[in-house]
């Protein structure tokens, strides 16, 4: 638990995880500009907290992180809701 407290984050960290993000985004299509993409960005940073720190295993860890590897997928696929447009 400590390790994941006192994770710190230099340019090398941040790269990988900067990296990992954007290849994530460039699958499932999310726009940087929703709140998806925040959730996602704070995903990763905890995965790399609990000690996925190469760019190799933060990649494994998104895929089987059942939201980033599946739920956001479909998020990307469906169309957004029109139910509400009136608003």
């Amino acid at each position: 638990m400590r390790n994941f407290v006192n994770a710190t984050f230099g340019s090398v960290e941040l790269d990988i995880i900067s990296q990992a993000l954007e290849e994530w985004r460039d699958i499932t299509g999310i726009d940087r500009n929703i709140p998806e993409y925040e959730i996602a960005a704070a995903a990763v940073i905890t995965l790399y907290r609990e000690g996925n720190r190469t760019l190799p295993e933060l990649r494994a860890a998104i895929s089987a992180h059942q939201w980033l590897s599946r739920d956001a997928v479909e998020l990307a696929r469906t169309p957004p809701s029109t139910e509400n447009s009136d608003l």
